[in-house]
């Protein structure tokens, strides 16, 4: 797993090279009737733009939901939480060629959010609702951002998301402050052997440490109970419980591609 899954809750306006986009998004800028008035998004249940990654980031709020189907891993110095999606590089085994996102599986506000961000810095007052323009869309479902000069519930509602996503995003990266200064964490590797024989290395990436967690004091478990980051850890370590369901459903993916010869 690399650490190109960026968790930004909000990003600069920049065309500098040095500020690359998040994941997903190539032309972000802010919405607005004079630029978008005729610009439509993808249909709601279209994640087709998550096609191709096997790793996207969660916040710690989300844990709840994704630990029921992914495995929860931190990625990169800022140990960013980020739900695995599959083994192979460029490969979601929860989205169907169509876009359809596994019916009995989470997706991650990540992904539901796109094509919309906050920009600005992330001291600022106020945050900007942005789109990515290389998003626009011309499926039957498509969403019209504008009614005229009039925004649609579309705007409205991502405006919302996202300020939640951004709110989420912070108490995140709190949460993973604290358990790095807490030394929990350690490098950890995965090989996994798939059904017709191909052995893989996933790669590296970082989990906290069980019998560490177990060992802290009962002063630092108060103090996280209070502050809401002692479930996220159970949820994570109860997560890396997933990785067989992930090599399950990489399995019945490929033999559906490559079907046993009588």
């Amino acid at each position: 797993m690399s650490d190109s899954a960026k968790a930004n809750g909000s990003t600069p306006p920049s065309n500098d090279d040095a500020q690359r986009p998040p994941m997903f998004y190539e032309k972000p800028a802010p919405v607005s009737a004079a630029a978008h008035g005729t610009f439509s998004i993808r249909p709601e249940l279209d994640f087709t733009h998550a096609i191709k990654t096997n790793a996207v980031p969660v916040t710690a709020p989300e844990f709840v939901m994704a630990a029921r189907t992914y495995p929860i891993i931190f990625i990169g110095d800022g140990l960013i939480p980020t739900a695995a999606l599959g083994f192979q590089p460029d490969e979601n085994l929860f989205v169907t060629p169509e876009g359809e996102w596994d019916r009995f599986s989470y997706v991650p506000a990540y992904v539901r959010r796109y094509p919309f961000i906050l920009l600005g810095d992330q001291g600022a007052e106020r945050l900007q609702l942005g789109i990515d323009e290389a998003s626009a869309s011309k499926k039957a479902d498509a969403r019209a951002l504008f009614n005229g000069e009039k925004e649609t519930e579309i705007v409205t509602a991502a405006l919302s998301m996202c300020e939640q996503f951004h709110q989420a995003y912070l108490f995140t990266r709190e949460f993973s402050k604290v358990i790095a200064d807490s030394k929990l964490v350690e490098e950890r590797t995965l090989d996994v052997q798939l059904a017709n024989g191909e052995k893989m290395n996933v790669g590296t990436f970082m989990a906290v440490n069980e019998e560490k967690f177990k060992a802290l004091s009962d002063v630092t478990i108060l103090d996280w109970k209070k502050k809401g980051f002692l479930h996220a850890v159970y949820f994570h370590l109860q997560s890396l419980n997933n990785w067989d369901m992930l090599l399950a459903k990489a399995n019945d993916r490929a033999n559906a591609a490559n079907p046993p010869s009588a």
